[in-house]
């Protein structure tokens, strides 16, 4: 079974949940082991970590993101219609393409994306609609 990094903005939460729910349905085929970030990271005062990740207060939050990326073999991109301005995005997949290159990165739609594009640096790449079943058969390439 493939183990898959989840990268997407905050504001499309709801779809990891959408993911992780139907992945957890016996009756579905989508089958991975998920090595997405379970929490957030929090500061030394307790509070979410909301910085850019070049700054240095954000090391705690690299570093952890950056292990699970390496436990990864394959990489979503959810692309919603903020996604392309998410610099915690971009990086993941700087990081994710830097270890594994680009032949394990998937780009998929949110339903509601109706005008936002993928990151500059992976428009290359095909962007593919929101779905479940072309999913669970790339998950499991």
């Amino acid at each position: 079974m493939k183990r898959i990094f989840i990268s997407h903005s905050h504001k499309d939460s709801e779809y990891i949940a959408d993911i992780k729910g139907v992945r957890l349905n016996d009756n579905h085929s989508l089958a991975f082991h998920d090595r997405s970030l379970e929490a957030p990271v929090y500061n030394a005062f307790g509070h979410i970590n909301r910085r850019s990740p070049e700054d240095p207060a954000s090391k705690p939050v690299r570093d952890e993101i950056l292990e699970l990326l390496r436990q990864s073999d394959k990489l979503i991109v959810l692309v919603g219609n903020d996604t392309h301005s998410s610099l915690w995005v971009q990086w993941e997949i700087e990081q994710f393409s830097r270890i594994h290159g680009e032949r394990s990165i998937m780009l998929m739609r949110t339903p509601d994306n109706h005008r936002g594009g993928a990151p500059a640096t992976v428009r290359h790449l095909s962007l593919e609609s929101w779905n479940l079943q072309y999913l669970s058969r790339w998950a499991r390439r």
